[in-house]
């Protein structure tokens, strides 16, 4: 009994990793993994996006922006602050005036 389970455990480590598709990245140039951002890229991210609230969720390593008017995506996240200047750009776009 006990060798089996341990069968099925190297069973499961040994196996490969499954195929993951890989993000297009190439339209942005952006770099791999993002480190944590200095106080002045933030500062140059927010002057981007003056309708949104900018800011650095260190827990998931992501830029947050928050809406600072009605829109139907009022929070946003991503991790290069390239694609995430354009969401912004894009809700703001959207709002109906």
């Amino acid at each position: 009994m006990i060798r089996r389970v341990l069968a099925a455990l190297a069973w499961l480590f040994d196996r490969p990793a499954p195929h993951r598709p890989a993000v297009d990245d190439t339209v942005f140039d952006i770099p791999a993994c993002p480190g944590d951002p200095s106080p002045q890229q933030l500062v140059e991210l927010q002057g981007l996006c003056l309708q949104w609230l900018v800011m650095w969720c260190w827990y998931r390593r992501e830029y947050m922006a928050i809406a600072r008017f009605d829109t139907a995506t009022p929070i946003l996240f991503d991790a290069h602050p390239q694609r995430l200047v354009y969401a912004c750009r894009t809700a703001e776009l959207a709002v109906v005036v």
